[in-house]
């Protein structure tokens, strides 16, 4: 479905160092792209080439291949690309990351997939010797974009009423909410399930695995981690969760599966009884596909779990192993299949096309 519109806006840059890290990120950038090119002219600018392509867009890399390493170092090359993408009427800012465009007429939206907390709390003193180096620069872009993020021309949306608030809070800058975008159309909710719990998330550190491995040792069904490991990091914790899987649950269930394909992870959302997911989100797409799909989803209490999962009782103390195992066995059992139709009932707000139509009215107001 198209939206138009009668606007003097025709050419948009989209900035996102890196593409093809999987996630949520680039699931949102598909998502703005699906939406502005029917109805402008849109240039993706990246650090190294992309590892999945888009249709209708012109792509603008800084090298002429994919660089899987050194992210922070593509982040900090994103002003650069800003630079690239002056003559654009309106920038979008996909990453989340922290840049600004040299003129202050140029608007500069930027999706905003947290509030830059995880930033600054890391500090460059904790580094030393060479790895100084490679961070300082890019703390130092941190303080001056903070030092302008008040100025009219930089427009946030937030991913979440979470992440709203937060920036709000922290900033003192007002944000407009557009949830990322969930293809509802590819799930059915299946009530035939099995006894078996799914994660689908990034193999990297952030996203807790080991504590998943650790709840799920005890717990008697079936268990299946889906993941991609599209980045160094990506591999390097794929095997650590390998090894302390196979060394903590020697006879378990438990099966890490890498880079596998759309339709494998679909058939196991429809089968399984129950969604897990063991770390804290600023919104969690995956926890949406899940319900869905029909599964049961146990949550930790905590970030933007309380605006998804709006049930108390499927949501765990955090980093409680006991409470996670309690939550996950009582979902496995039915006693939770009740709120199945509660959760799904308030599915369409996140659906891709309602996506659309939010970005679409976003644009309408910067006529």
């Amino acid at each position: 479905m198209a939206y138009y519109l009668d606007m003097a806006i025709k050419n948009i840059g989209i900035i996102q160092g890196f593409v093809g890290g999987g996630g949520g990120t680039d699931k949102t950038l598909k998502g703005i792209i699906d939406t502005l090119t029917e109805n402008y002219n849109v240039t993706l600018y990246t650090f190294s080439k992309p590892l999945i392509t888009f249709k209708d867009v012109k792509i603008k890399s800084m090298i002429p291949f994919h660089f899987p390493i050194f992210g922070i170092y593509q982040r900090l090359k994103e002003s650069k690309l800003i630079d690239r993408a002056k003559d654009e009427d309106i920038i979008f800012q996909t990453s989340g990351s922290l840049a600004i465009p040299r003129n202050s007429k140029q608007k500069l939206v930027i999706y905003c997939h947290n509030d830059f907390s995880s930033e600054l709390e890391k500090t460059a003193t904790k580094y030393k010797g060479v790895w100084l180096l490679y961070y300082k620069p890019y703390y130092k872009k941190i303080e001056g974009f903070l030092e302008k993020i008040h100025e009219k021309n930089i427009l946030l949306i937030s991913n979440s009423q979470f992440t709203q608030e937060s920036i709000k809070k922290k900033y003192n800058k007002q944000s407009t909410v557009i949830f990322p975008p969930v293809d509802l159309s590819e799930f059915k909710s299946n009530l035939n399930k099995e006894k078996s719990v799914i994660t689908v998330s990034r193999y990297s550190e952030e996203k807790n695995l080991d504590f998943a491995i650790k709840v799920m040792k005890k717990v008697q069904c079936d268990y299946q981690i889906f993941g991609n490991t599209n980045t160094k990091s990506n591999v390097l914790y794929y095997r650590h969760l390998l090894s302390e899987s196979k060394e903590l649950t020697p006879k378990s269930k438990i099966h890490l599966n890498k880079n596998e394909t759309r339709k494998n992870i679909l058939d196991n959302f429809k089968k399984s009884k129950v969604y897990f997911h063991p770390a804290p989100e600023t919104f969690g797409i995956t926890i949406i596909e899940g319900i869905a799909a029909g599964c049961i989803p146990i949550v930790p209490d905590n970030s933007a779990h309380c605006e998804t999962v709006t049930i108390s009782e499927l949501r765990y103390k955090p980093y409680d192993i006991d409470d996670a195992q309690n939550k996950i066995e009582r979902a496995l059992s039915g006693e939770f299949d009740h709120h199945i139709k509660t959760l799904q009932s308030s599915l369409n707000k996140y659906d891709k096309e309602t996506f659309k139509q939010k970005i679409i009215e976003f644009l309408k107001k910067l006529e």
